[in-house]
């Protein structure tokens, strides 16, 4: 099969893990790199076998015509850069948060609408077989009716690997955008509904939220226990608990290799599958599915479900009285 053609988008941590992801993908390749800074540009275009180096996204896409481009800049550069790709109808990877607000977020659904181009937000703990055999149990009653999710994305990074933006308010950053949005998505993947009540709190760094916690209320007994945070470490599984039963997703559940199912009868099933590399190339491999398929979104993490996740988020962080730079001008 003829290789795809990627540009990657940013030369840091993330980037680096997407990049040894895609190099378990034989269908898969790098074709350019665009860095603000050209010699980190260099370096990473020669780690991972590319030659072809932008400071200036416009220029790229002019020039390389790339078959998909993956972003992993800090957050408030994601907007500009998917509509400007987005309005020459090259396919889109972002990743989460996908943009910064309710309004950018309505305006690049419009846009991949109207030029009928993919897109999707880097949600790439859904595309972990792990998970894929945890949603088959759910479907199929393994554990009875949905009761409660338990997830927390808690970590307390060296402060010399420590990316400072991610506790800024000018980048729109904060625990529950960064990495507390794991958690919701593993509650929506269990209670697609939009939540009846949502309660939280959180801890300030003095601009943005560097903890939190979230009891969000689906109705009837249905609950998930939410959380995430850049000052502790906490189990980093995730708990979905049943009337007949209960599933547990780890060791890391953003990117598991193991699922349990644990029956009230005494079965025991658990599913293993290990991978090479990040993890990242089961991601790169759903998204050439869908734009060789010609699908403008992905069903492992949908476009409503990347909306309703954002609403939740936005509405509570204005709860809190956090607000973006750009909410603060008025701007998109």
């Amino acid at each position: 099969m003829e290789q795809m053609r990627w540009v990657i988008v940013g030369t840091g941590y993330i980037a680096n893990e997407f990049a040894k992801g895609m190099g378990e993908v034989k269908d898969a390749r790098l074709s350019a790199v665009v860095s603000r800074n050209e010699d980190s540009g260099k370096a990473f275009a020669r780690k991972y076998g590319c030659d072809r180096v932008y400071t200036d996204f416009t220029k790229m896409l002019a020039e390389e015509k790339p078959e998909v481009v993956y972003l992993a800049v800090p957050n408030d550069c994601h907007y500009r850069y998917i509509m400007e790709a987005l309005e020459r109808g090259i396919p889109v990877l972002c990743e989460k948060p996908i943009v910064d607000n309710g309004e950018q977020l309505e305006q690049i659904l419009k846009k991949a609408k109207e030029k009928q181009t993919f897109l999707m937000e880097g949600m790439w703990t859904r595309c972990f077989p792990a998970v894929q055999r945890a949603q088959s149990w759910i479907k199929e009653g393994r554990i009875g009716r949905p009761l409660t999710v338990r997830s927390s994305f808690d970590i307390k990074p060296d402060p010399a690997d420590w990316q400072p933006w991610k506790g800024g308010i000018r980048h729109a950053a904060g625990a529950l955008r960064d990495v507390g949005i794991y958690a919701l998505a593993m509650a929506h993947m269990v209670f697609p509904e939009k939540p009846q009540e949502i309660y939280s709190a959180m801890k300030s760094n003095g601009e943005v939220d560097e903890s939190f916690r979230m009891l969000v209320d689906y109705g009837e007994g249905r609950t998930a226990v939410l959380g995430g945070a850049f000052n502790q470490i906490g189990t980093p599984e995730t708990e979905i608990t049943g009337d007949a039963g209960r599933i547990v997703i780890g060791p890391e559940f953003w990117h598991p290799f193991t699922a349990t199912l644990m029956q009230n009868d005494g079965i025991v099933e658990t599913f293993t599958a290990p991978y090479p590399a990040t993890g990242f190339q089961f991601e790169i491999q759903e998204v050439q599915r869908c734009i060789r398929e010609g699908r403008k979104e992905s069903g492992r993490f949908t476009l409503e479900e990347t909306r309703q996740i954002a609403d939740i988020i936005e509405n509570t962080r204005k709860n809190w009285g956090i607000f973006y730079e750009a909410d603060k001008r008025g701007e998109a």
